[in-house]
């Protein structure tokens, strides 16, 4: 998990670092104006540049969901590879489903010689005639909200019940009547379609709004790594007669 939270801890830098600029230029407007000087000469910062910085903000926000996500989804398949040794009978049955889908993607639209070349590949793995390379598929890519990341934990047998404390600040309407990680989906994924600018999407926006979705964002994602931590750690993707032994 030194990988994961490596990641994490990075991308919290980068996003610390922007919301300080963000967060200062704020400050040097209400005092009458961001100017930079350099070589002689000075340049405002204008209204719609601010506007621009506050919504980047939320496409940090959720390259760092989805970096958390992605980071711990291979830590699950790398420790549970390496810890089952090619013996696809010490898998969980959650773990063993999603091996099988990962595998024949039975859900995908394939031609008949490609599906054929997938029942042959899970046929060779099961009989170690191939190494075994466990994969989760990748769910909700590109729309990790805590619906998501909740359906993805369940089905690899991660437990993410949250606290009364953390979970009223996760779910609680931040805005729009949206809690904080629909509503970063929702914006980025809006951004990305351009189906609203920059400049739209940082109309009525001040810096500490941003503050307390970051620091609410920080919270929920260390609960999950966490959660992930211990599951590896008990080897959770083992049957529980293989994890006593």
């Amino acid at each position: 998990m030194e990988l994961v939270r490596s990641v994490f801890d990075d991308r919290v830098d980068d996003i610390e670092s922007y919301f300080e600029l963000v967060n200062n230029i704020e400050v040097a407007i209400s005092l009458g104006g961001a100017v930079l000087h350099f070589n002689g000469n000075s340049y405002t910062v204008k209204p719609e540049q601010q506007k621009i910085m506050y919504s980047s903000i939320y496409l940090h926000l959720y390259n760092l969901i989805e970096s958390t996500i992605s980071t711990l989804i291979d830590a699950v398949e790398r420790h549970a590879t390496l810890g089952i040794n090619g013996k696809l009978d010490l898998l969980t049955e959650n773990m063993r489903k999603l091996y099988v889908t990962s595998v024949a993607a039975p859900y995908e639209l394939l031609t008949n010689e490609k599906r054929l070349e997938k029942a042959l590949l899970l046929f060779e793995q099961v009989l170690n005639l191939k190494p075994i390379n466990i994969r989760i598929p990748p769910g909700g890519g590109g729309n990790w909200d805590v619906t998501e990341i909740e359906k993805l934990s369940k089905s690899i047998g991660v437990n993410v019940s949250l606290s009364p404390p953390l979970k009223q600040k996760v779910m609680r309407p931040f805005r729009d009547d949206k809690n904080p990680i629909r509503l970063i989906k929702e914006i980025r994924n809006k951004l990305a379609h351009g189906s609203i600018s920059f400049a739209e999407c940082g109309s009525n926006h001040v810096a500490s709004d941003f503050r307390k979705l970051i620091d609410i964002v920080k919270d929920y994602l260390k609960y999950i790594i966490d959660q992930y931590d211990a599951y590896l750690s008990q080897q959770g993707y083992k049957t529980s007669a293989q994890t006593a032994v």
